[in-house]
């Protein structure tokens, strides 16, 4: 299909009185074209950008009928070429997503799109499912995200809901009864056939964030498992009332333009460029301060590697894998820290800048082997393993969210080694990666158990973990909120201001006027629980130098004979 057709379309929705018969029966055309016709490479964005915006076009016909083409265009650039449909992922999956809540039709077209897109770029639609299907506002959407990875799981025997754990687990906490139901069924049905290590993950799951017994019990009880006993369930934090889903910010998912096109909307006149993945997440000045106070590491002559094109990088990133297959051996751990450092090379040049899906795309048969490279019992090829997840954080930024969970969990158990330089490496690397990186529950619920770890050195570390997380996302309270994750802070501090070790003890007193500075009648039940001697303790601690000793005087009653002022005369 020419270009021509493309400007044609952009021309028609530019107009301010659009002619819906003529506008309809174009469209109708284009579907019809995209279904027997290759699209022109240069047109396929300005398709994109047009067909999305008709599909919420006020008028009924023409949204459906833009949404009709919409999904025959993704069908047509799927066999075209795929590429392409990880490059608009951002743009064009949370508009599935949405329209999963349609009338019947426009859903069957919305699932078949989205299944196609899942075949090309996995990676970007689970992310997208995490951000505009989870946290939806509609619970139609949350429950419809629900439904659509069982019938994913139907039309694609590789799809493993593994990856998206996490978030089905939270949904058995909605606000929405319906979406709650929806969550126990979606359950029932993907893992109806698991194998023992995957039932075996899942009620781990749900202990992990604290699922109250009844609906375990429940959930489990329709796959055939007898329910968690009382005893493991000994400690478990009880759950506030959840926070309606309409309260809940969502994260970066909004539809924007593409790129800046020259079209006009109907209303006003606005050009929106499109940030490229990883370029959001600028960390904030108190981020900075915090991040200063790390020990300095030493600075690296690694000569940046340039790709030439995106195939390219296919083929370099791909020759790094095999070095760490099966287990590390005196015959392969030199490799795998030479392709670590080549790795780092690779972005340091600009792989990233240019071709960040592919890259992200290529990293993810990598992650693994990174994360190899993190446990390794020789301390070089595992500091190297370090250094490569700090420049993943700081270069792409939120473009790592879906490894942030595979790659706290080796830096966790790193941060305990009795090598100095490979703890604090994992220190270094965990707190780095909180900043850079966007918020997710499963993360923070992380950080909470590394504040409860058996080993002091992680949870004296875990103290400014958590304290990192407090100071950098702020904004996400709500969140935190109907996700329990003020709970489980809660519980953390409470404990680290009572733990056996002196220097935990201190540590977590800043994090708790970070956590004051949120919660503060949380924080104050944390206080009044204190004995004297940790109570002033804390107040000593006070970084805004207001310290509560004086109003705790006050409350006293006054000695006897002495007045507030002084003895009297």
């Amino acid at each position: 299909m020419s270009f021509t057709d493309a400007a044609s379309l952009q021309r028609q929705l530019a107009q301010r009185e659009i002619d819906i018969d003529s506008l309809v029966n174009f469209l109708s055309y284009l579907r019809h074209e995209f279904k027997h016709q290759a699209v022109e490479p240069k047109a396929i964005e300005i398709y994109f950008f047009c067909l999305i915006k008709g599909s919420f076009y006020q008028n009924v016909k023409v949204s459906q009928y833009s949404f009709a083409c919409l999904c025959h265009l993704v069908k047509r650039i799927y066999f075209q070429d795929q590429p392409k449909l990880r490059r608009y992922a951002n743009d064009v999956v949370p508009v599935l997503i949405e329209k999963l809540a349609d009338n019947s039709k426009v859903h069957d077209i919305a699932r078949k799109a989205l299944t196609d897109y899942w075949r090309a770029t996995s990676l970007d639609v689970e992310r997208c499912l995490r951000k505009a299907g989870f946290l939806n506002d509609s619970d139609s959407v949350r429950e419809q995200t629900l439904a659509f990875l069982c019938s994913l799981q139907t039309a694609e025997p590789k799809f493993s809901p593994r990856t998206l754990l996490f978030d089905i687990v939270s949904t058995l906490r909605d606000p929405a009864e319906s979406v709650r139901n929806a969550c126990k069924d979606c359950v029932a049905d993907l893992y109806k056939n698991a194998t023992a290590q995957a039932m075996t993950e899942l009620k781990s799951e749900m202990q992990n964030q604290n699922i109250p017994s009844h609906l375990v019990s429940e959930v489990l009880s329709t796959l055939g498992i007898q329910g968690i006993s009382d005893e493991s369930e000994t400690g478990v934090v009880s759950l506030a009332t959840p926070v309606p889903a309409s309260n809940v910010a969502i994260p970066s998912m909004k539809r924007t333009p593409l790129a800046v096109l020259p079209v006009k909307a109907q209303d006003e006149n606005i050009k929106v460029p499109v940030v490229p993945l990883g370029m959001t997440q600028a960390v904030s000045p108190s981020v900075e301060l915090f991040l200063k106070q790390l020990p300095a590491t030493s600075t690296e002559n690694l000569k940046p590697t340039f790709v030439a094109s995106s195939r390219d990088l296919e083929h370099l990133m791909e020759d790094l894998i095999p070095a760490f297959d099966g287990k590390e051996t005196e015959a392969n751990w030199a490799q795998r820290q030479k392709n670590i450092v080549a790795l780092r090379e690779i972005l340091r040049g600009n792989a990233y800048a240019d071709h960040a899906i592919t890259f992200i795309t290529c990293l993810r048969s990598l992650s693994e082997g990174i994360t190899k490279a993190v446990s390794s019992l020789r301390t070089t090829l595992s500091v190297h393993g370090c250094k490569l997840i700090m420049d993943l954080a700081t270069i792409t930024k939120n473009g790592i969210d879906p490894f942030v969970d595979g790659f706290l969990q080796s830096l966790v158990k790193l941060s305990s080694s009795t090598k100095k330089m490979a703890a604090q490496s994992a220190n270094v690397t965990i707190t780095v990666l909180l900043a850079y990186t966007s918020f997710q529950p499963r993360v923070a619920g992380m950080v909470s158990s590394a504040c409860r770890d058996k080993n002091a050195q992680t949870r004296l570390y875990a103290a400014g973990w958590l304290q990192l997380t407090l100071i950098a996302h702020q904004a996400h309270k709500t969140i935190m909120e109907s996700f329990n994750c003020a709970e489980l802070f809660e519980t953390c501090i409470k404990s680290g201001l009572a733990d056996a070790n002196p220097n935990v003890r201190e540590a977590l007193r800043p994090t708790y006027w970070e956590f004051q500075s949120i919660w503060p009648q949380r924080a104050a039940t944390i206080m009044k629980n204190l004995d004297a001697m940790a109570k002033k303790a804390l107040q000593k601690s006070n970084p805004s130098g207001e310290s509560t000793t004086q109003k705790v005087e006050d409350e006293r009653p006054p000695l006897r004979g002495i007045d507030r002022v002084g003895p009297k005369s």
